[in-house]
């Protein structure tokens, strides 16, 4: 258990980070950050706090897609997912702005890097996951559709959402759309490996 907690806390405080920094390189962030940060101007509340309140109307969302009882416990995660944003955001990144569309660049493909190495570490606890996450599975299970079309869904739906509350949807939005997978796919069998090393 004690594996489990470090590996959770570690891979939410990397993803956290790379969210934040797509969120900083000001190109668009990944779908359902997008709309945290326009539900966040529109609002006038902080970016976790809408990244908390999306998903727990995910996680009503899921239990009824799934036909299951409403899984309350994957609230711990999206919230430390998004008390970890508002502070990388506010206080830990607060000083630090990118300077021409070079360094802007650098912080998305950045953060790209670290959200996925930061899933690929959290996921391995098998503990609660994030409700958007859940939100593909449920999508998949409920219209049968495969999981790379569930996952083009349940990100349409999100950017559809991100413009409709006018977020952060730019080309930043499409290159972490298009890489993001590709980054889990590669850092999750290694990750497994570390993990299955320290439980043994």
């Amino acid at each position: 258990m004690k594996v489990r907690f470090t590996f959770y806390c570690i891979g939410l405080l990397c993803l956290s980070f790379g969210v934040s920094l797509i969120i900083k390189g000001n190109l668009g962030a990944a779908p359902w950050d997008a709309l945290a940060v326009g539900e966040s101007y529109l609002f006038h509340l902080s970016i976790g706090t809408c990244i908390f309140m999306n998903g727990c109307i995910l996680i009503v969302i899921n239990a009824l897609l799934l036909k299951k009882r409403i899984e309350w416990p994957a609230a711990l995660s999206i919230f430390l997912i998004g008390m970890m944003v508002d502070f990388w955001i506010k206080t830990g990144l607060s000083q630090v702005e990118p300077a021409g569309f070079t360094q802007q660049l650098s912080f998305v493909l950045a953060g790209i890097l670290i959200l996925g190495f930061g899933i690929s570490i959290y996921l391995q606890a098998k503990l609660p996951s994030s409700p958007m996450d859940t939100f593909m599975i449920a999508i998949h299970r409920r219209f049968g559709l495969n999981l790379r079309n569930a996952r083009l869904l349940n990100e349409a739906i999100a950017i559809t959402l991100a413009m409709v509350f006018h977020g952060a949807v730019g080309p930043g939005t499409v290159i972490v759309a298009c890489t993001l997978g590709f980054i889990i796919h590669f850092f999750y069998p290694i990750m497994e490996h570390m993990y299955g090393k320290y439980t043994a």
